[in-house]
């Protein structure tokens, strides 16, 4: 059986600059290790949250979004920095504004 990832290993991974994916209860666990800076309704996939990460393995504090890929998942995606994050949260509701329109 594969043991579950915790936080450190979340934290360290992040800093690497790869994409985490998690369920839902993995994520509550850990999520106040993060600090939140924004919540954004898509309006269609749940929210994305804009958070900070903490620092870990001598690496400075960067940014990440907290997606919901589908129901019971989240997906964490670390950036350098907020620009970059902003820029892909953009990105995002113009794909779901665009599905709207269909």
């Amino acid at each position: 059986m594969k043991k579950s990832m915790g936080v450190d290993d979340v934290l360290v991974r992040l800093a690497a600059g790869i994409i985490v994916p998690l369920t839902e209860k993995q994520w509550m666990l850990m999520e106040g290790r993060f600090s939140k800076v924004e919540n954004i309704d898509t309006g269609m996939s749940g929210l994305i949250q804009l958070v900070r990460r903490p620092i870990s393995g001598g690496k400075k504090a960067g940014w990440a979004l907290v997606e919901q890929p589908k129901d019971g998942q989240r997906v964490i995606r670390p950036f350098k920095n907020e620009k970059e994050a902003r820029a892909l949260i953009k990105d995002r509701l113009a794909a779901y504004e665009r599905m709207w329109d269909g």
